[in-house]
């Protein structure tokens, strides 16, 4: 079992590269012929299971420290 965030006073399993929800958004993102390197895949997930919420500054340092 994966370990468990707290998300707002809900509870959710970790998300990782292997995890089912991972693998439903990256489908949908395939579908709108949507791609992302890798390193701001794991940089996304490292931010969700962060447990803090996620803010459009949290997305754009994603995106950039991903980009390097």
């Amino acid at each position: 079992m994966n370990s468990i965030i707290n998300m707002g006073g809900f509870y959710l399993d970790k998300i990782s590269l292997n995890s089912d929800m991972y693998k439903r958004v990256e489908k949908n993102l395939k579908l709108e012929n949507f791609t992302i390197n890798e390193k701001v895949e794991l940089r996304a997930i490292d931010a969700v299971n962060s447990g803090k919420n996620i803010t459009p500054a949290m997305i754009k340092e994603v995106i950039k420290l991903g980009q390097k």
